[in-house]
Order: structure tokens, then sequence, then C-alpha cells
């Protein structure tokens, strides 16, 4: 998998997470991310979330017979009405998009 697949996206959570870190992600933009993995970091913060938060999600495509993507790390959350949690990781990659509006 190439850099250039890999996106940073501001988006909102669907529905509660389960515990294989499966959850939909409605972006920014109005497009719908269903992340079908995580990794391990991830599904532990994916836990904490609910219905409602936005995330800064780092995402990249899985090969399967939809559009499913894999959340590679979680850069910031903004719980229902709270301001958002930066983490250290939030510099951007090589290769990764900015932030949207």
């Amino acid at each position: 998998m190439e850099a250039s697949d890999v996106v940073r996206r501001r988006c909102t959570v669907a529905a509660e997470p389960n515990r294989d870190g499966g959850v939909t992600l409605y972006g920014v933009d109005g497009r719908a991310y269903q992340a079908i993995d995580a990794s391990e970091g991830v599904c532990e913060r994916l836990r904490e979330l609910g219905r409602g938060d936005t995330v800064t999600a780092v995402l990249e495509p899985v090969r399967c017979r939809g559009d499913g993507w894999r959340i590679v790390r979680l850069d910031g959350v903004t719980s229902r009405g709270h301001p958002l949690e930066r983490t250290p990781s939030s510099s951007t990659d090589g290769g990764v998009d900015g932030p949207e509006p």
C-alpha cells in the first residue's frame, strides 16, 4: 500500500464502536467511512467514544468486498460538546492529507 492511499479526515462517530474496532464515521464532506478494522492502540481509544463524538482519524483503505477502511491513528477527539483534544502525534505524516476545514 502506498502512503498516498492514507487519508486524514475529521469525522463524526455515527454509532457506538464495536469491540473489534468497527465503526461508521461520517466525514465533514458527508462521506461515510466504514471502518472495519483498527490498530491495537486505536481499539482502546475507540472504546471511549460514543455516538456524536468527533475525531480526526488517519484511515487507510482495506481490500474487501465493499468500501472498507482501517483506522491507523486517532489524532484528536472532541467528546460531545468538549474542546478538541490534541495528541503528540498530531503532526501530519508524509502523504497524509491535511485536516479538513
